[in-house]
């Protein structure tokens, strides 16, 4: 195909060759827009040459496949058969060829790079199409068909020396436009990274912030343990502890002088007794609390098994439990209960902030490296143009 050979003919610049120009990154932006405006300036001219060939190739072209139109081929002297064929395929060749002139007539303009691309699909496309069609055509007419061919043999020779002939401006101009969307790109992740930086800040600052609340809660609770209040409603606290000790201990000893097996030998026959004087037991203590012993009372009043003693330590029991009662109403609120379970929000809220800070520093570090590699990617490429950062 006529235009594969394109790329070969466009590589790189020799190895070898000298480096012409030595920027500081922080002048590329500057040097790539400069060099932009002088490569367009450059392919303006190219392109005018291009559209004045490609018109002339067109209009060749157009004159060329009206003589293949009026090609006779009922006169040949061959089979209707073959005739068929021919026809049938010249046809298809013409459509073939409208389609590839139509498609020249279309190419974008864009760059010179992009262009030398586009047309040598264009020309690829066309002889994939129509290479069957070619061969079959031109049995009968070979003549008309050459003409086409020869034509469009001086087209491609003109674009593949005119290409040849400005590869460097080519070559350049692909660099200038990957060199500016990794400007871009960079640019992009400066301001993530700026981004992220002003957010450390923010974090940082309400991590002081929440700390020296912290601080200041902790000092709170510190004055208030140092409090005449607070000191006494620990020994208060300290009084209810030992006195609901003596109450379970008195309890205990209300057990002792009850006689379960009598019990039990009394209400044998009755279920729900007989689970009530079980309960208590086996687990005296709870089953008292839970309704002040009045069942156990109860059982003990109905077998006739109550007396003074028993009702005397039952009244040492209710005594001791009002005695407790009454010195829990004179605790006042303790205030650092409240500061306690600030405190505990506070430093959640710091570890929050702490990790946060650590994902962003992470992303950070990421953009950061992202960054480094387009740049070196960028010096990589810049280096085919004979430039170095």
């Amino acid at each position: 195909m006529v235009f594969n050979f394109f790329k070969k003919l466009f590589g790189n610049n020799d190895n070898e060759s000298e480096i012409k120009e030595k920027i500081y990154f922080d002048d590329l932006g500057n040097w790539v827009e400069n060099k932009t405006k002088e490569i367009e300036n450059k392919e303006k001219e190219i392109f005018v040459l291009i559209k004045d060939k490609t018109s002339l190739f067109i209009q060749e072209i157009n004159e060329k496949i009206k003589i293949l139109e009026t090609v006779d081929i009922e006169s040949k002297k061959i089979e209707d058969r073959v005739k068929l064929i021919v026809e049938e395929n010249l046809n298809y060749y013409i459509n073939h060829l409208k389609k590839f002139i139509e498609n020249l007539e279309y190419l974008d303009e864009k760059n010179l790079g992009e262009f030398k691309d586009k047309i040598d699909d264009v020309f690829l496309d066309f002889h994939k199409k129509s290479d069957k069609n070619y061969q079959k055509a031109t049995f009968l007419i070979g003549k008309e068909i050459g003409a086409i061919q020869d034509s469009m043999t001086n087209f491609s020779g003109y674009l593949i020396k005119l290409f040849k002939d400005n590869k460097d401006i080519i070559n350049i101009s692909k660099v200038i436009s990957s060199t500016r969307l990794n400007l871009k790109q960079i640019s992009d992740i400066d301001e993530n990274i700026n981004g992220i930086n002003k957010k450390m800040k923010v974090l940082d600052k309400n991590v002081n912030n929440i700390k020296e609340m912290d601080k200041k809660v902790l000092g709170e609770i510190e004055e208030i343990k140092k409090s005449k209040n607070y000191i006494e409603n620990l020994k208060k606290k300290e009084e209810i502890r030992l006195s609901e000790r003596e109450l379970e201990n008195k309890i205990y000893k209300l057990r002792e002088i009850i006689d379960f097996k009598v019990l039990g030998n009394i209400f044998h026959v009755d279920e729900g007794k007989i689970n009530i004087i079980k309960s208590y037991k086996e687990n005296f203590l709870e089953s008292f609390q839970k309704d002040g012993g009045a069942s156990i009372l109860g059982l003990l009043n109905e077998a006739k098994l109550n007396n003074e003693e028993v009702y005397s330590k039952i009244k040492q029991i209710n005594d001791k439990k009002e005695e407790i009662i009454g010195t829990k109403k004179t605790i006042e609120k303790d205030e650092t209960k409240e500061l306690l379970s600030k405190i505990v929000k506070v430093r959640l809220d710091i570890e929050n902030l702490n990790n946060e800070k650590a994902r962003e520093l992470k992303m950070s570090e990421k953009f950061k490296v992202s960054r480094e590699n387009m740049i070196n990617f960028i010096k990589n490429e810049l280096i085919e143009i004979n430039v170095i950062i």
